[in-house]
């Protein structure tokens, strides 16, 4: 049995907390989950991958050893474990690969702390040749990983999606940033029917992994963020939001994040302050779910962004993910409502996380 810093609750109430909070109920205190690392390259956080992180390495999807992993994933656990977080740690596909753009087609490489992809779409001509290949060695490799993670976990948590990317993200890998806002304009028909073949595609290896894991608990869990939901549930982003104007946003995504949300009774976008001058668009939304914020290196503070995050809970459930420090918290608890909000915090120690979970769990003194 695992030592925790934090009294770990019963599975039930951890549930019940849940429950509320999708619920937008008050909470006793907000819900968390922690990630235990010293910076946000997670690629390096995996043994497994260090070797592989060589700059300009071409990587194939053999060159992925699932089994090798095993042993990261279960070291990530038995953190979360020791905190005794209210939050339910959820295993994904190493999160470290853009799944998306390699199963899309694009050449992956490393770099020294990261993975990027290379795009090939030189002609919008080109996007017909655009489909699933259900032989596709990426996605053979996506599968494999969601496969031995059900069968490695036995119960003890629940399997997610990784960091996945959205419409724009992905168009953006498949022909190049500049290239893609230039074809919005020059050739509008076919970006919106580009936009909606990659979102297909998205929905349908999510389909298949979704198939092959089971219900925790009577419940999925939103992977990366580790937010556990009590029916299917789906995250996306679309980062290269941030280029478009609100016109352009209205005209080729909101089409599709409608799209990815329809099917599913739980969802939630990911968002960077960058995007901000879109939240309406994004708010108006209204079979989205929660939105997920980041705390950025080098963008604004947690007190910066009170009214934005103020505008997601008048609507909508907030999960704030960060290093989220006492100082943030206090700001938090001063100025947010309880109710509807999640903090995913990463902490460079099981010590630290712990000193914030007390913190949060006594967020009525």
């Amino acid at each position: 049995m695992v030592q925790a810093v934090g009294q770990r609750p019963a599975i039930s109430e951890r549930l019940h907390m849940h429950r509320l909070y999708w619920q937008r109920k008050e909470q006793p205190y907000p819900l968390a989950a922690f990630r235990v690392a010293k910076d946000f390259f997670f690629s390096r956080h995996f043994q497994a991958a260090r070797h592989l992180l060589v700059p300009g390495k071409r990587i194939e999807a053999e060159t992925l050893r699932v089994e090798e992993f095993l042993g990261d994933y279960e070291r990530m656990f038995q953190d979360t474990e020791k905190i005794g977080q209210d939050g339910f740690w959820t295993a994904e596909p190493f999160t470290g690969i853009p799944w998306m753009e390699a199963i899309l087609g694009c050449e992956i490489q490393a770099a020294e702390e990261s993975f990027i992809s290379k795009p090939w779409l030189k002609d919008l001509a080109q996007a017909e040749q655009l489909r699933l290949d259900r032989g596709n060695p990426w996605l053979q490799k996506y599968l494999e990983f969601t496969d031995a993670l059900v069968a490695f976990s036995k119960g003890r948590f629940p399997v997610g999606m990784p960091i996945m990317r959205g419409p724009s993200d992905m168009v953006g890998a498949l022909m190049g940033q500049a290239e893609m806002v230039y074809a919005l304009e020059d050739e509008p028909a076919r970006m919106k029917a580009l936009f909606l073949k990659v979102t297909e595609i998205f929905l349908q290896v999510q389909e298949l992994q979704r198939s092959r894991i089971p219900p925790f608990f009577g419940g999925w869990a939103l992977g990366f963020y580790h937010v556990w939901c009590p029916g299917p549930a789906i995250w996306y982003q679309d980062d290269l939001s941030a280029l478009l104007s609100p016109e352009l946003f209205r005209s080729f995504l909101v089409p599709t994040s409608r799209k990815i949300c329809e099917g599913y009774a739980y969802t939630a976008v990911h968002l960077h302050p960058a995007s901000f001058f879109l939240l309406d668009e994004i708010l108006a939304n209204e079979k989205l779910t929660a939105v997920e914020v980041n705390k950025d290196v080098g963008g604004p503070s947690v007190e910066e962004m009170l009214p934005e995050l103020g505008k997601i809970l008048a609507r909508k459930n907030l999960i704030l993910w960060g290093d989220l420090t006492i100082q943030d918290l206090e700001v938090i608890r001063k100025k947010l409502p309880l109710r509807g909000l999640f903090f995913h915090v990463i902490a460079p120690s099981v010590e630290e996380a712990g000193e914030l979970l007390r913190f949060i769990r006594n967020w009525r003194t």
